[in-house]
């Protein structure tokens, strides 16, 4: 069996697949990559002489793909949107995401320093992380501790 009729139908496949991923903004980078690997195999299918008309659908089909991929990820990336418009999400106050996360640090120290105390009591002291003050605690270099002996 000659080589062009099954790369003609192989573009014809091959670029259907690809249009049928390019609708979304997920699918649509394979449906790009798909739509590229299509026209190729179209081409090459031109070239080798198989049925002019399978392969120019092919080609057709893969050069659809590729540029309804290309629109989907443009617009997934903002291209072509009017920014003019109001934010669905409004940002917070100037000084509320600070306080908030002021807040949570505080909340969660307590917890954070119990714990510390009881890995420490259990396999000794570790070496700590620089403080939320900014500055590290203490300027002893890390001991190498000895792990438990197993029994």
């Amino acid at each position: 069996m000659e080589r062009g009729p099954r790369l003609a139908w192989a573009a014809v496949g091959f670029g259907l697949a690809g249009l049928l991923s390019s609708w979304s903004p997920v699918a649509a980078p394979f449906g790009l990559a798909v739509g590229l690997a299509s026209a190729g195999i179209a081409v090459r299918a031109l070239v080798a002489g198989a049925r002019r008309r399978v392969a120019v659908t092919g080609l057709a089909l893969a050069i659809a793909a590729v540029a309804l991929s290309g629109a989907v990820l443009a617009r997934t990336a903002g291209l072509g949107r009017d920014r003019r418009g109001t934010a669905l999400v409004a940002p917070p106050p100037a000084g509320q995401s600070a306080a908030a996360l002021d807040g949570a640090a505080a909340s969660g120290r307590e917890a954070r320093e119990r714990a510390a105390r009881e890995l420490d009591a259990f396999q000794g002291p570790a070496p700590r992380a620089p403080s939320d003050r900014g500055g590290a605690q203490g300027d002893a270099a890390p001991s190498a501790a000895a792990p438990p002996a197993s029994r």
